[in-house]
């Protein structure tokens, strides 16, 4: 899963999301510190009112009596203290009590940023500021996908562009596993698979879990190999309703805490099986499926699918596409296959995130983009929303579209105090 801890957010990547008043942003320095001229700097340009040399001026430490030295600020002070950031060794700063410390560091609280206090014992700046502060780690939470793949005979039929259809398959999915990697929670079931009745399914290739990508593209890859197994050289039959029935019974889907889908592939309409209940009953397990909370989206391959029933599975599904009459979504060759593949899995990136804690007063919690305060919205249009019941909080909208994009640089969530934090 992805993981942020402070004000930087960075889609796939580990920082720091700080709940608290007005708290440093991590991601500028490990720990929360101050940085130099952020709070820091209140002794810096201390001028003729430095310790050592009777405050003279001084242009070099040859001006300067013994045990004191020229100050960046241009003033005598005694060796061992300092007065500007320039007086202190790289990797350090000076702070309040005159004296060089290291960067991410503090000695008092004046050598912290507003709303942030230094905790002696840690020698770093938390929050503070009697606000209620607290501060969290959250974790993005990864929705599951079910990919239910046609295997059929017909997809070794010509796709376009010199390829088959199930190269062009397989190429468009490793390259979807790969871009999506960590973001999403993969499974992955063919059919008619080559175990057992030709019309059944048995256990699918790859149950939905944490890091299935790297195995399921090597699947997929051998899968290009004629002497493979998994090529699709028979059965020669396409048992949608069977396909459906066993991405129904994954396990993950349990899991009320996270979204989940199903992605149904195939290039051809239901031939040659009916074993639960052909297109009808394909039509109902997709119904029971979304109405237990799991989407289905429906994509078909080239032009031997049956439009009309495609379109019922992709309104029983939930998801249809935009298209006012293709309700499902229509790939004819390479590029609009690997167009339907990115929409899908962009549509699915979790905008979910858990708290670290939960709140002790959920109306208390204040979002904040780029220092600009992002509103709660309890109709889950857009901005975004708290769930007390997972202790999550979710994106919806053009808000949750900027998460995805990654256009947000700095995302403040912050407990206590209506103000984003300083960065």
């Amino acid at each position: 899963m992805s993981r942020w801890v402070g004000a930087v957010f960075l889609l796939g990547g580990l920082s720091a999301l700080g709940f608290g008043c007005g708290g440093e942003d991590a991601g500028d320095v490990a720990g929360g510190g101050a940085l130099p001229g952020t709070g820091a700097t209140g002794g810096s340009g201390g001028g003729s009112g430095g310790s050592g040399g009777g405050g003279s001026t001084c242009k070099a430490d040859g001006d300067c009596d013994a045990g004191t030295f020229c100050s960046a600020a241009g003033s005598c002070i005694a060796t061992g203290t300092c007065a500007a950031d320039g007086d202190c060794d790289a990797g350090s700063f000076c702070g309040v009590g005159k004296k060089c410390i290291p960067t991410g560091t503090c000695a008092a609280d004046g050598d912290c940023g507003a709303g942030l206090v230094c905790d002696p014992a840690q020698k770093t700046c938390v929050p503070g500021g009697g606000c209620g502060a607290e501060e969290f780690t959250i974790e993005a939470v990864a929705p599951n996908l079910f990919i239910s793949l046609d295997r059929s005979c017909s997809m070794t039929s010509d796709g376009g562009g010199g390829k088959t259809k199930w190269v062009i398959a397989v190429d468009a999915l490793n390259k979807m596993l790969t871009t999506y990697s960590g973001k999403i929670r993969w499974g992955l079931g063919l059919f008619p698979d080559i175990t057992g009745n030709n019309c059944t399914q048995d256990a699918a290739q790859f149950a939905v879990a944490d890091a299935n990508e790297a195995k399921i593209q090597a699947l997929l890859t051998a899968s290009l190999a004629k002497a493979d197994k998994f090529f699709p050289d028979g059965p020669c039959v396409t048992n949608i309703d069977t396909a459906m029935q066993q991405a129904s019974l994954e396990p993950a889907f349990k899991d009320k805490t996270r979204k989940s889908y199903v992605l149904l592939i195939t290039d051809g309409k239901q031939a040659g099986c009916n074993a639960a209940g052909g297109d009808p009953g394909t039509e109902q397990i997709i119904k029971q499926l979304n109405t237990g909370g799991v989407s289905t989206f429906v994509i078909g391959f080239g032009t031997g699918v049956d439009p009309a029933q495609m379109n019922a599975f992709a309104l029983a599904g939930g998801v249809p596409s935009s298209d006012p009459t293709t309700k499902y979504y229509q790939a004819n060759d390479a590029t609009s296959l690997g167009a339907a593949l990115g929409k899908i899995a962009g549509t699915v990136a979790s905008c979910s995130f858990t708290l670290g804690k939960t709140p002790a007063d959920p109306s208390k919690v204040f979002v904040f983009f780029d220092n600009a305060k992002v509103p709660q919205d309890k109709t889950q249009k857009a901005g975004w929303d708290y769930d007390a019941t997972t202790n999550q909080i979710t994106f919806y909208g053009a808000d949750c579209d900027k998460i995805k994009a990654q256009t947000v640089k700095d995302v403040d969530v912050v407990f206590g105090c209506d103000q984003p934090t300083p960065g």
